[in-house]
């Protein structure tokens, strides 16, 4: 993640700039106090995950904040060779803080035992084995793709810049097609989603405890998006009756394979998200990313970031859910 958000988009250039001379750069005017936390942010998970899986206690504090710091560095002469990106010595020093951070979480027992709670919680809500622990993994990771709120919600549509010309559409009205793929689209990436969390649960009787929650931690993390980055005329940009009817046959859809067996809603699942996959594929409008990014209150580098990490894990999350239910399929289910 800390690849394709630091990267995008990815359209590089030789260039002859000296490596490291932007370390003695005085300190960038354009950084505001959001920039910096955002930085120190996205590097404290990296630097925790680096201190758990290389040793216990100081030697993994040191070798985890060298590690993030280094990543950083090589990041940031990357960007001297894409068109559009500074290497900031601010950026690098903001990082670095954000992995020495994350790897003194890792090592104070504090947080150990919060660990070995959330260990806990993991074992009483979701199946045992690595397709469970992946599971986990994907939902927190799906909610990323719901942080361009000018996205639908569960959709595929983008801000339309017009039909391809010449254009055949399958169907005698083009616009039935366009509705059909818009409504499909919402329908199977909710059931899909939906679907794949309650095949991984360790007891049946909390698929709707655990949905109705999904949908309200999504819901509420759609409306503050939205409240905080797009301008008032564009706060239901992304809903329209195309969604909302795709949300209401996905709920459905959802309430039918809910109450299949556990093998059969992995199978189930997993034959939403190749549908979804092909609907996408479908889908012959282009974005206009002048028209989308007048929607938004914010500068157009954050826009180039939060846009960068949505698109990737939105394209990739179902390829990687698909990998996980193949996992899990092979491992007997729980009844």
């Amino acid at each position: 993640m800390l690849l394709v958000v630091s990267l995008y988009p990815f359209d590089w250039e030789t260039g002859s700039a000296p490596w490291f001379e932007f370390l003695s750069y005085p300190w960038p005017y354009y950084q505001r106090p959001f920039d910096v936390t955002v930085n120190v942010l996205a590097y404290l998970p990296y630097g925790f995950a680096l201190a758990r899986a290389c040793r216990r206690g100081w030697r993994g504090f040191v070798l985890a904040s060298l590690l993030t710091a280094a990543t950083s560095l090589a990041i940031e002469i990357a960007q001297l060779h894409i068109p559009g990106r500074v290497a900031s010595n601010l950026d690098l020093l903001s990082n670095a803080c954000g992995g020495c951070s994350g790897a003194l979480l890792a090592t104070v027992p504090y947080f150990r035992r919060i660990g070995k709670r959330l260990r806990r919680w993991r074992e009483r809500w979701v199946q045992d084995g690595i397709a469970g622990d992946y599971a986990v993994m994907l939902v927190v990771l799906w909610f990323l793709t719901q942080l361009n709120p000018a996205t639908p919600l569960f959709g595929v549509v983008v801000m339309p810049q017009g039909l391809p010309q010449p254009y055949v559409s399958p169907l005698a009205d083009p616009a039935l097609f366009l509705f059909l793929l818009e409504a499909g689209g919402a329908m199977l990436n909710l059931a899909a989603t939906l679907v794949f969390i309650s095949a991984f649960l360790t007891h049946r009787r909390d698929t709707f405890t655990v949905l109705v929650t999904f949908l309200g931690l999504t819901l509420l993390l759609r409306l503050g998006a939205v409240g905080a980055m797009l301008k008032p005329m564009a706060w239901f940009a992304w809903i329209n009756s195309q969604v909302f009817v795709g949300l209401l046959l996905g709920g459905f859809l959802t309430l039918l394979l809910t109450h299949a067996p556990r093998r059969m809603q992995m199978i189930g699942a997993w034959l939403l998200f190749a549908c979804s996959l092909w609907v996408m594929a479908q889908w012959p409008l282009s974005g206009d990313v002048s028209e989308q990014r007048a929607l938004f209150r914010w500068s157009y580098g954050h826009l180039t970031n939060l846009n960068a990490l949505a698109e990737f894990t939105a394209r990739s999350w179902p390829w990687v859910a698909m990998l996980c239910l193949t996992v899990g399929l092979f491992k007997k289910p729980a009844i």
